[in-house]
């Protein structure tokens, strides 16, 4: 019985916010190994001069575009590089979704 209340206590504490564990992506990894695979297949629509949503020319704007998960899931459903452009590879792929989720 105590068991029981004390999970009640401890749920009913507690946000939605601080159960799932939110990351941030290391900076440096973004520097060394995601940004290079941007600058090649994605900057070329996606910076200032375009009218593309995802402004992803900058460290803070590709975090914009992880925190909204745009970033994601457009990389993972295979929408991001539009047809026509270069494919990502897997392991491209792998590397900018391991960096998304902290791993």
């Amino acid at each position: 019985m105590r068991y029981s209340v004390f999970l009640v206590l401890l749920f009913c504490s507690c946000t939605y916010n601080e159960l799932v564990y939110n990351c941030e992506p290391d900076p440096q990894v973004f520097f060394d190994l995601v940004q290079p695979i941007i600058e090649t297949k994605c900057i070329g629509c996606h910076s200032e001069s375009s009218l593309r949503p995802a402004i992803l020319t900058t460290f803070d704007g590709v975090i914009d575009a992880v925190n909204n998960h745009a970033l994601r899931n457009e990389v993972v459903s295979f929408q991001m590089p539009p047809y026509g452009s270069t494919a990502l590879s897997t392991l491209e792929i792998d590397i900018i979704t391991n960096w998304i989720d902290c791993e």
